[in-house]
């Protein structure tokens, strides 16, 4: 009698590291297509609830690819993270008008959308709803990434002095990614000469009646007095949860306000800094909201001046075209394209980019490790995957390294010019001179964009630098 066959060798998991919107909607993806691969997912806050209500989110050219990653009991989920379902079931559409604040006139609006092709979502409520079913192993924060000599494994290191091998990492960490800095070191992100700050605040809803009427979820505008800049957006409202009335009834809001990095701002000889406190924040909000016109002045003066204020330098990094795959590591969403909220596309960009790994890698990536799983092309939401023709520097053994290639050059190719394009829009809205029908700030959204370094116009702010 012959000898019995080896067992099986132990399939190394795919590494996910982040659980924000790409990394979980990857999971949930994995789970869908009853991947035999194990997966481990890592994050490096302690829970879902770190992070807080966070930002809001509207969705609109990734909608199909979102409604088909997921599994279809949480396409059906996404109205929880809706920022208001009741105004969605009444059929009230958003148009995301933009005001010259100064004088309350209307500058320019989009066709209103249904449901179907755009919604408005709360980044917590999407994360909850992606989160469903998923093991995250939280508190886990890489240190290191090591490639073995072989190529065939990769090792993450923690600042918990763990580590954890796996056959291919994919990196969603944000756009102050970790795993970005340890492969790229030399790539610095640049900071965009902009100061922008938050406040979060409860209105009843007569209180923000006024603004509903203008738009139910978001509105935004720039004064042409002073440059500054402002978004108003809901992130909660009474009827959202059926089991109680919420937040006492009341709408739970952001609003935002940003200005230049521009000496004379305001006034002032310097460039206006940050506050030091939440009560010289809230007072800096009601300075530049002197010269506004109602209702958004109103809404400014009513802050309390003890309420919480929430600072960001903002930064964005166009990825280099030719950037080189570092072995069997995936950049995905702000890890590979972190850039400003001007034009609202970041997590657009993000959900297209875990459509792209879907079609272009992890067919591959399957196949190789598991026979078995070859057929896992057919629950991909293309059919049939390209197969991975563009150029490479990897090794021609390596099939896996050879897709990742492709999916970083296709990604590249179409996140690159929104990166930039949005730091554009982020200079125009504190430039009223600017503000106009072609300026990236009100140009429609879209997927593909055609937007170049050489197409950028930086001058009238402080010098753009770079940070590590």
């Amino acid at each position: 009698m012959g000898s019995p066959p080896p067992p099986p060798k132990k399939q190394k998991p795919i590494l996910i590291v982040g659980a924000g919107i790409s990394g979980l909607l990857l999971a949930q993806h994995l789970r869908k297509v009853g991947s035999h691969v194990p997966v481990r997912l890592f994050e490096r806050d302690a829970d879902l609830d770190t992070r807080g209500l966070g930002w809001g989110l509207t969705l609109h050219w990734s909608l199909p690819a979102l409604r088909a990653l997921l599994p279809e009991e949480l396409v059906r989920r996404l109205p929880e993270a809706y920022v208001d379902r009741v105004a969605v079931t009444e059929g009230r559409p958003s148009t995301f008008p933009f005001y010259d604040l100064s004088t309350g006139e209307l500058r320019a609006k989009t066709p209103a959308a249904p449901e179907s092709l755009r919604i408005r979502v709360t980044r917590d409520g999407l994360r909850r709803v992606l989160a469903t079913g998923l093991d995250i192993e939280w508190g886990k924060a890489v240190n290191n990434v090591q490639t073995s000599p072989d190529g065939t494994a990769v090792t993450l290191g923690f600042d918990d002095g763990t580590s954890c091998e796996g056959s291919v990492v994919v990196a969603c960490d944000g756009g102050s990614s970790r795993i970005r800095g340890l492969l790229f070191p030399e790539h610095h992100k640049r900071r965009i000469p902009v100061r922008l700050m938050g406040v979060k605040v409860d209105c009843t809803p007569d209180e923000i009646e006024p603004l509903r009427r203008l738009d139910p979820y978001f509105l935004q505008g720039a004064a042409s007095e002073n440059d500054s800049f402002s978004y108003f957006s809901v992130l909660d409202a009474p009827g959202n949860n059926p089991a109680g009335d919420g937040n006492g009834g009341k709408y739970t809001c952001q609003m935002v306000v940003s200005w230049p990095v521009r000496r004379g701002f305001l006034g002032q000889a310097a460039p206006t800094a940050f506050p030091e406190s939440d009560a010289e924040g809230v007072a800096l909000l009601q300075r530049i909201a002197e010269t506004w016109a109602e209702p958004f002045r109103s809404l400014a003066r009513g802050v309390p001046a003890e309420t919480e204020v929430k600072c960001l330098e903002l930064y964005d990094w166009p990825p280099p075209r030719g950037l080189p795959v570092e072995g069997r590591v995936v950049l995905v969403g702000d890890a590979l394209h972190p850039m400003a909220m001007y034009r609202g596309e970041g997590a657009n960009h993000a959900i297209l980019d875990v459509l792209d790994l879907a079609e272009l890698v992890l067919p591959h990536f399957l196949h190789q490790l598991s026979p078995d799983t070859a057929t896992a092309t057919e629950a991909t939401p293309s059919s049939t995957a390209p197969a991975p023709t563009c150029n490479s520097t990897a090794s021609s053994d390596d099939v896996l390294v050879t897709a990742i290639a492709c999916y970083q050059k296709k990604v590249i190719s179409r996140a690159r010019p929104a990166v930039l394009a949005s730091r554009q829009a982020a200079l125009d809205a504190h430039r009223w001179s600017r503000i106009s029908e072609a300026s990236p700030l009100l140009t429609r959204r879209a997927m593909e964009l055609v937007f170049e370094e050489g197409d950028l116009v930086e001058e009238g702010f402080e010098e753009v630098s770079v940070v590590g």
